[in-house]
């Protein structure tokens, strides 16, 4: 029987709630993005780490496009959005990045499960997007939800999982997926209970896409980790 471990939690407001998310994807202009990602960490970095209702910032650069970043977002609501996105630092942020910012999309999502260990660090980071049948929507939101909170709470390690659906097509849902390092991704893909879910679940899809994104260091943020692990 598999062993519970200690800290691994849901990503909830005070109250319970799920929290406000959307993804951003940023391309720069050619061989710029990480000059973006320092203009980033001196300026806006600081004030999020001051900012409570700013839960999380995970992201990852596309393998196959160096000039791309995916951002996941999370925020304890749309005001706490509005308080990060409207800060003197974001601002200074937002123009410095201007010259080298190729486009950047915002894309409304909501949360299915936002699942986390409470600290750790990330190296290996994988997206995917996949477009569930309608009729099969209610059950692929049950077996992601289960299976998200079973792998952060049973696999050493899986650091993070969050399961989105786009707000306005509810049934093409966007995924990340943290892990500790490239081994413990294969360990996870390879066992036996994720097998289980895949078969039962890449039958609803009616397309599915996968994205790598370079090696990385992601610090596991500690915010938003309200509700006690059952």
């Amino acid at each position: 029987m598999a062993t519970s471990i200690a800290g691994a939690y849901p990503v909830r407001t005070p109250e319970g709630n799920m929290p406000m998310v959307h993804w951003a994807v940023l391309d720069a202009t050619p061989g710029n993005l990480k000059a973006m990602g320092e203009i980033g960490a001196r300026t806006v970095a600081p004030q999020t780490a001051k900012e409570s209702g700013t839960y999380a910032l995970y992201g990852g650069i596309d393998v196959t496009n160096p000039d791309r970043m995916r951002l996941l977002e999370i925020y304890e609501s749309y005001e706490a959005y509005r308080i990060h996105s409207t800060s003197e630092a974001f601002q200074q942020y937002r123009e410095e990045r201007f010259p080298i910012l190729k486009s950047l999309k915002i894309l409304e999502a909501n949360g299915i499960a936002l699942e986390q260990k409470a600290e750790g660090v990330a190296t290996k980071v994988v997206m995917c997007r996949y477009e569930v049948m309608p009729d099969k929507l209610a059950e692929y939101q049950r077996l992601a939800t289960s299976e998200a909170v079973r792998s952060v709470r049973e696999e050493d390690g899986v650091m993070g999982m969050f399961v989105t659906a786009e707000h306005d097509n509810p049934n093409i849902i966007h995924t990340m997926e943290l892990y500790r390092d490239q081994e413990s991704y294969s360990a996870y893909k390879s066992s036996n209970k994720y097998r289980e879910f895949d078969d039962l679940t890449k039958q609803m899809f009616v397309h599915a896409n996968t994205v790598d994104n370079l090696a990385t260091s992601i610090p596991l943020s500690s915010k938003g980790l309200h509700i006690s692990q059952s």
